[in-house]
């Protein structure tokens, strides 16, 4: 041993694995001709010595062991020693190169880790923390950045005053992990990179300020790093031909009124700035009037342009081929409500076919040339998408609260030229969006304001290429990455399906699907537990159609809510397919309310809200007022809810929807709730009272009246109806103990429905439910071992007269029977409670044609913790 590493050792310093290089040893100066080595790893493991035999007679012979048990070497790169062991993630991006960014994920990562990592160090006020993984909740803002499974790292700095987060991402492909020992990196070169911040600082007591960063860019490792860019680069296959045909297509923005559409006055084609005029246009579809081509509705005009076969060399071009252009740009004389969408040979799906994306909207539904203008633009495909904003908060500052965001988006592309790898022509496209709240509370009263703006083209979103490096621009499933997702029932699982990476039995690397999340029902999850509580034990019967379980369950048409947006379903239940915004795109406005608790559990609120969709001009006012009453009678055991909130609404602003539906016999799905716009003219109002009375125990009485109510008004009354639905619920139960072991419960509930829809040639329904019911318990061994019986009575009548002929949604007068008993014992077992039933159901149903019976029979164990 050296003499240095003599000196380390005995000083506790000495480490084997430091990066020295081979030391001289005088030891070895020896001038043999034998054949001789320092001992080397047989030696200082066995103490084998090359001149010795081998003999186990008293030390039996101990077999090899593997010197990588212990995992290998790894070195920083400053050469020091890190660890003996395993490396668990790696993600590298050299430049230039190919494949050059690549991304390692050790099967470790999983199987170990669980997918998460953290390495976090704190001291005094100053917190840090990293953490790698492939399902992070995190959010930026509501409007830049938020995912609840974001597949990537975040570094998060915190102190007393100031918070800094920031995040990143090759979202195109954060690699899986291979199920085996073996750590493969998934390289590419042609690559997506997501890039994020925010950072807070605390300003006095009361007011706290940030600032927010978010950018998405493709990236080629064959350039150099001086040339790599976040306004992203066009590589690989997005940059394998040249541009040789552009198709435009201008169409109307608001196809339903079928009138004002775009209106197209004058075209020209500038290459490299140059105008070529020889390069005309194929002009399909619109009508010509007066000189001008008109597109109204769904009608649209193409302006396709032949660049490859028209384009010539004029005196003023510094190029001689429209393989060396550097651009190209298309200018639009137009007016009225028109929309600009173009295409070219480089734009397509995965079949080849040519896919439109956006350019120009008008602002509003012009109708009478007001707003011509020109619209420049230069073709070019997506490269990068980038946030950037700010946001204001003040907290209790003399009883105000205020929230404020600003951001503005901006949208990258460049034009694609197989023959130019940098510095590629570059266009962009700017959107911004923001919302300013303030509220105060000085009791009784309290005062609520909200002004809101986004701007119908502000994204969130960013086309992403597979493997083979190409992007499919109409397929958003497999290529759109979003950096705020659609998630409105706010669980782990996104409500949209896009592309994913990382899961069990997955190649390093592979790109997946993951699968929407086809379970989404907001404010329907109280007790969140990933279950409809309307059908609490997840079967293909909804709770409150299912025999013993609907005289506790109400139908979901009983909920009671605010529906600001008039498309008849309560605000806090809504689902749709957008991101989570705070607020919807396209929408400009304000909302004001203030109110006063007149006496404890006694609200008044009157406000206006005064919307606009800023594309199509359509609009949204309303003026309502709320009163809501909650009190309790203790002396007299009473309690009750009441609620009224009345509003005049002109509203022909479209808000479709996408719910949850479950039909009898059914295990429920998403269906499509399009806006009826039954509220353009119109007074609403919506009553509720819910109550209970437990005074005579233990008799318990309770139920609730709903009335909704749509006054139509002017030209909205003469083409519908006034719409209604009137319900009302009485419910009673007497639970009754004759033996110590044995329960009766006799239940009674009455259900009384009344709907009239808008449309005149919808039908009317009126329907009285009544159900009687007999529970009985009765245990055999107290707590583990009983019998319970049931027999519940059901009829169902039609108030209202059968037409001739009865259309096919008329429900007939019909009972229902249902007799159950089951045997239900629990016991230990293994260190586990089971739970087992044998029991049967028999259901027999009488209508006027005749009867049906349902048998069912069953033994179920169960096994749980307690």
């Amino acid at each position: 041993m050296p003499w240095e590493a003599g000196a380390d050792l005995q000083t506790g310093f000495f480490d084997a694995f430091r990066t020295t290089g081979t030391p001289e040893t005088f030891q070895t100066l020896s001038p043999t001709v034998r054949k001789w080595y320092l001992p080397q790893t047989l030696y200082y493991l066995y103490g084998w010595k090359n001149h010795e035999y081998t003999n186990y007679s008293r030390e039996n012979y101990s077999r090899y062991v593997d010197i990588f048990l212990e995992g290998d070497r790894y070195y920083d790169v400053y050469g020091n020693f890190i660890t003996r062991g395993w490396q668990i993630y790696d993600w590298r991006q050299r430049q230039p190169a190919d494949f050059g960014n690549s991304i390692l994920k050790n099967p470790r990562f999983s199987s170990w880790f669980s997918s998460v990592l953290i390495s976090s160090a704190s001291k005094g006020q100053l917190h840090y923390s990293l953490t790698i993984g492939d399902l992070i909740r995190t959010t930026l803002t509501p409007m830049t950045f938020s995912k609840p499974a974001f597949n990537g790292i975040q570094f998060d700095v915190s102190s007393d005053k100031y918070a800094l987060t920031f995040i990143t991402s090759r979202i195109d492909n954060p690699a899986n992990v291979f199920g085996s020992n073996e750590t493969f990196a998934s390289s590419e070169t042609i690559f997506t990179n997501l890039m994020g911040g925010r950072g807070t600082v605390q300003l006095g007591d009361f007011t706290k300020l940030g600032v927010t960063y978010v950018n998405a860019a493709h990236g080629n490792s064959r350039l150099s790093i001086q040339d790599a860019s976040l306004k992203g680069s066009l590589g690989g296959r997005l940059n394998a031909d040249n541009v040789r045909r552009i198709v435009v297509r201008l169409g109307d923005d608001s196809p339903e009124d079928g009138e004002g559409g775009a209106l197209l006055f004058r075209d020209r084609l500038f290459v490299d700035g140059v105008e070529h005029p020889e390069i005309e246009p194929s002009i399909d579809g619109g009508i010509r009037r007066r000189g001008l081509l008109e597109a109204n509705g769904a009608d649209i005009v193409t302006l396709s342009y032949d660049i490859e076969r028209d384009f010539v060399a004029g005196v003023r071009d510094e190029i001689s081929d429209f393989k060396e252009a550097k651009k190209i740009e298309i200018e639009l004389v137009v007016g009225n409500d028109y929309r600009i969408d173009a295409t070219s040979n480089m734009q397509t799906n995965s079949s080849g076919e040519t896919v439109f994306l956006p350019v120009e909207r008008s602002q509003g539904n012009i109708k009478d040339g007001s707003n011509q203008r020109v619209v420049r633009f230069q073709y070019g495909l997506p490269t990068a998408n980038e946030i950037y904003g700010f946001t204001l908060e003040v907290s209790e500052l003399a009883g105000f609260n205020l929230r404020s965001e600003f951001d503005v988006n901006r949208r990258h592309r460049k034009f694609p030229n197989q023959n130019i790898l940098s510095n590629q022509s570059l266009d962009t496209d700017r959107s911004t969006a923001w919302y300013v709240t303030a509220s105060r509370l000085m009791y009784p009263w309290f005062f609520f304001a909200e002004r809101y703006s986004m701007d119908a083209e502000y994204s969130t979103s960013m086309p992403i290429p597979d493997q083979r490096g190409f992007i499919d621009y109409e397929n958003d499933f497999t290529f759109l990455y979003e950096f705020v997702d659609d998630n409105d029932d706010q669980d782990r699982f996104p409500d949209w399906r896009r592309r994913t990476t990382g899961g069990s039995n997955t190649t390093q690397g592979r790109q997946t699907i993951r699968e929407a999340d086809r379970e989404v029902f907001p404010g329907l999850d109280e007790n969140n537990d990933l279950v409809n509580d309307f059908n609490q034990n997840d079967n293909e019967q909804p709770d409150y159609d299912e025999a013993f379980l609907r005289y506790a369950v109400d139908a979901p048409e009983f909920l009671f809510g605010t529906d600001m947006n008039n498309n008849g379903v309560v605000d806090r239940f809504e689902n749709d397919t957008e991101p989570d915004f705070p607020y919807r795109r396209d929408h400009r406005g304000y909302n004001v309310y203030v109110g006063a608790e007149v006496t404890p559990g006694t609200k008044i609120t009157v406000g206006r809200l005064d919307e606009t969709l800023i594309s199509r001009g359509n609009r949204s006012k309303s003026t309502y007022g709320l009163f809501t009453y909650e009190d309790e009678f203790p002396r007299y055991d009473i309690d009750i809810r009441f609620m009224e909130f009345l509003r005049f609404v002109k509203d022909d602003i479209p808000n479709d929807l996408i719910q949850w539906v479950q039909q009898p016999f059914s295990g429920g799905g998403l269906q499509d709730v399009p806006d009826r716009l039954i509220a353009q003219n119109t007074t609403v109002n919506s009553t509720y009272l819910k109550f209970s009375f437990n005074r005579l125990q233990p008799l318990h009485i309770s139920g609730k009246l709903k009335w909704d109510h749509y006054f139509q008004h002017d030209e909205q009354a003469a083409d519908t109806r006034n719409e209604s639905f009137t319900g009302f619920i009485l419910r009673a139960d007497y639970p009754w103990q004759p033996l110590q072991t044995l329960t009766l419960i006799p239940k009674w509930k009455q259900t009384l429905t009344r709907r009239v829809p808008t449309d005149r040639l919808e039908l009317r329904r009126a329907e009285l439910s009544e159900i009687f019911s007999l529970m009985s318990v009765y245990e055999i061994i107290p707590g583990s071992f009983y019998v319970e019986s049931g027999v519940e009575w059901e009829v169902i009548n039609n108030l209202r007269k059968k037409p001739d002929p009865a259309p096919p949604n008329f429900v007939e007068d019909f009972n229902t029977l249902t007799v159950a008993t089951q045997l239900t014992n629990k016991s230990a077992y293994l260190g586990y409670i089971l739970t087992a039933n044998v029991g049967v159901r028999v259901q027999r149903q009488n209508f006027r044609e005749g009867s049906e019976t349902n048998f069912l029979s069953f033994v179920t164990v169960f096994a749980g913790l307690n």
